[in-house]
């Protein structure tokens, strides 16, 4: 079999993948989610006020509350790809509410002109002394692992990224919604029954194509 041979068919097995992937680009990026705060029971620890608008995606969370992203990412998720939701009027649009019952939320699909991927910078929000005791007491830092192939959000081998039950920090909101569970574990004083240290949590992203492993390791303060 002559190289030439050869060489047309890695070109054309390449193009292929690349015409896959394009058709994976425009779909993922085909729209934004826009969550809008319309009401404030009390007051919200993390800082919201009424009327504050977000740019946020499935795994971009804007500076959201970590714990108000969580509670609507599996719907957000659901109509970021063109899916709707029986209980709802509107196809493109739900109503959604953090877990303290404190702040209301409309999300609202949006189409973009030109499928683009999108990043907004996350501000860290000081939970310490208000209440929370596992805040006061401990940091949790994820610790990037290992990438296979190439992490859409751009995690890569080595980051380590402080957050906590409130600040998703810069990591991406799928893992987000994936580890907050164990983020409260951890905060909490809790650990993993099967971990080998109490203090590390071991896990990986949902992409099964490009999956991220990490651990979470809480420290104290």
């Amino acid at each position: 079999m002559s190289n030439n041979f050869m060489d047309d068919l890695d070109k054309e097995n390449r193009e292929n993948v690349d015409d896959y992937l394009e058709r994976i680009r425009k779909e993922a990026y085909r729209y934004y989610e826009e969550v809008t705060i319309t009401e404030i029971k009390e007051k919200c620890p993390y800082g919201h006020e009424k009327g504050e608008v977000f740019k946020v995606s499935n795994m971009n969370s804007d500076s959201l509350c970590g714990s108000l992203y969580q509670a609507i990412h599996p719907n957000l998720t659901t109509i970021h790809y063109g899916g709707t939701l029986p209980w709802e009027k509107e196809s493109d649009s739900f109503k959604g509410v953090c877990p303290e019952h404190r702040v209301t939320v409309e999300v609202k699909r949006i189409e973009l002109e030109k499928p683009t991927p999108f990043k907004t910078e996350n501000r860290m929000v000081n939970m310490t002394g208000k209440g929370f005791s596992g805040n006061d007491r401990y940091k949790i830092f994820l610790e990037v692992l290992s990438v296979a192939n190439n992490c859409t959000w751009g995690h890569k081998d080595g980051h380590r990224i402080e957050l906590d039950n409130f600040n998703i920090g810069k990591v991406c909101g799928f893992m987000y919604w994936e580890i907050y569970q164990y983020v409260n574990l951890l905060l909490s004083g809790g650990c993993a029954p099967w971990e080998a240290e109490p203090h590390i949590l071991h896990g990986c992203c949902p992409d099964p194509f490009n999956q991220v492993t990490y651990r979470l390791v809480r420290e104290e303060r």
